[in-house]
């Protein structure tokens, strides 16, 4: 076993008091750091504790990973709380810590594939399907609010323009794609992938609460219509009309 001194491994993965490491496990062969996390107590002479613990409840998250190295945090909560705050904390009921959550629900952002995320951030699919299906189902992201970055300068361009190469499809901002995925606007759909994927979507609003998730849904909607422009044209030709 090769030993990891507690302080730095406190400030690796940025715990501040009132928090304390209280106990890790390294395994080097399976590339992989379980640390437990617990609250400060006071201790008085040759570290004994002066005040009994406060019972608690242990969660377990996966975090972020530190080089090569996947990291697990279990830690020690009062029943029925949890820190916000913290994003080496996660949410109840979920595989994730608010850093990793972040990180994953930003790929999906992006279309990148469970497969491919789960190979690109060395995650379980199994815990990837989980946090995905908790997301479909109506339960928030869990990710911390990742910093607004400036705006860039706007370019003129036509409204149903949304890049380089497809012309045809209107732009993620334009309001046709919330009245699309509100049935406010009535499409003669010749595709049944797409009948499908509405309905899907449709009922997947129902639960979903979360501004940030319902934006993914919008990303997933106008990306199908990009990937599938070319036999799309009868549907698109209708979105253009508004």
């Amino acid at each position: 076993m090769i030993s990891i001194d507690k302080a730095l491994l406190r400030q690796l993965l940025l715990i501040e008091r009132p928090w304390e490491v209280r106990e890790y496990r390294f395994d080097p062969r399976k590339r992989r750091c379980d640390v437990w996390v617990a609250p400060e107590v006071e201790r008085g002479w040759f570290g004994r504790e002066r005040k009994p613990a406060v019972p608690t409840q242990t969660c377990s998250w996966r975090h972020l990973s530190i080089g090569p190295i996947q990291c697990h945090l279990h830690v020690a909560l009062p029943p029925g709380q949890d820190q916000p705050g913290l994003d080496w904390t996660g949410e109840p009921g979920m595989p994730f810590t608010r850093g990793l959550s972040q990180r994953v629900f930003a790929m999906f952002n992006q279309g990148v594939s469970l497969q491919s995320v789960c190979t690109l951030m060395d995650l379980n699919l199994q815990d990837v399907w989980r946090y995905r299906y908790a997301l479909d189902s109506g339960k928030p992201s869990g990710a911390v609010p990742a910093p607004v970055a400036a705006p860039a300068a706007a370019v003129p361009r036509a409204p149903w323009v949304d890049e380089p190469g497809h012309p045809n499809v209107p732009d993620l901002t334009d309001p046709v794609w919330l009245r699309l995925l509100n049935a406010d606007l009535g499409l003669d759909i010749r595709v049944l992938s797409l009948k499908l994927m509405l309905t899907r979507v449709r009922s997947q609003l129902e639960l979903i609460n979360d501004d940030e998730v319902r934006l993914l849904k919008l990303r997933e909607l106008h990306r199908y219509f990009v990937k599938n422009e070319r036999v799309l044209t009868h549907e698109l030709a209708q979105l253009r009309q508004g």
